[in-house]
Parts: structure tokens; C-alpha cells; sequence
């Protein structure tokens, strides 16, 4: 069984590191910004970005989070990565991507343990994560 996320210190260090790379366009990191569903306030999360080649993706590694439930109650939202800052529009992944999320788990170690896949997992292990892990692409708002 998979860990429950909980925030701690050490994990407020990490999202604060993550945050710092997001904002100098290190890495793969970016800031999302979605509208609040029951605020409407802006709500910003730094996130891990992922590609198959062709688009980009954000893969939620633990479920229904804040910003996914935010994204589909609005898909219109703002990604910054360094001084770069556009505005997108985030779309379920309607089919099974478990080669994507298998690559995120390989790729964002931080995520593994909350995952609830075997250590040695395979693509097949992933079938299922459409609702266990939500997967958004990025596409450019229009």
C-alpha cells in the first residue's frame, strides 16, 4: 500500500527547492497556476513536466490533488518555467498512458514511494493509472 502524502518539513524544503529551479527555468520544473474551484483564487503548485517526444505532460503522482481537481473544474491555467510565463490549457488524458507514468516514476524518485507500484515495475503495472494517476497535456490556450 502506497504512503499517504503528508507535507513536513523536509518536504516543505524540497517543494521550496523545486520552486527555485521552476522560477530559474532549471530542469524540467514548472509552476502551475490553476484558478481555486471553490476560491477562485490563483493557487500555484510546482510541478514535474514530462514528454512523449511530441507533447507535454503533468502527471499527478498522488491522485486527485488540489490542482487536479482545480484543472478539471477550470483547464485554463498559467505555466511558468524561469522568466517564461504562458497561458495553457490542461486536458484529461483520455486513454491509458502507463508508458508515460512509468517513465515519471522511473525519472521522479521523490514520487516513487507514493505510487503503490513494486519497486521493479513494469509498464503493465501502470494499466490502471488513469484514476490512480492523473495525467494532463499541455496544450497552448487558444
Amino acid at each position: 500500500m502506497a504512503r499517504t502524502y503528508q507535507v513536513t518539513t523536509g518536504k516543505r524544503v524540497i517543494s521550496w527547492v523545486m520552486a527555485r529551479m521552476a522560477a530559474m527555468g532549471v530542469g524540467n520544473y514548472v509552476v502551475l497556476i490553476t484558478t481555486g474551484r471553490n476560491s477562485g483564487r490563483p493557487r500555484k503548485v510546482t510541478l514535474a513536466k514530462i514528454s512523449d517526444g511530441e507533447t507535454d505532460y503533468l502527471v499527478s503522482p498522488y491522485g486527485e490533488s488540489g490542482w487536479v481537481l482545480n484543472a478539471r473544474a477550470n483547464p485554463n491555467a498559467t505555466l511558468r518555467q524561469g522568466r517564461m510565463e504562458r497561458p495553457v490549457t490542461l486536458v484529461e488524458a483520455t486513454g491509458d498512458k502507463p508508458g508515460l507514468v512509468k517513465e515519471y516514476y522511473e525519472r521522479e524518485g521523490f514520487a516513487r514511494r507514493f505510487m503503490d507500484v513494486p519497486g521493479d515495475a513494469e509498464e503493465a503495472d501502470f494499466a490502471s493509472v488513469p484514476e490512480r494517476f492523473p495525467v494532463f497535456e499541455i496544450s497552448d490556450a487558444g
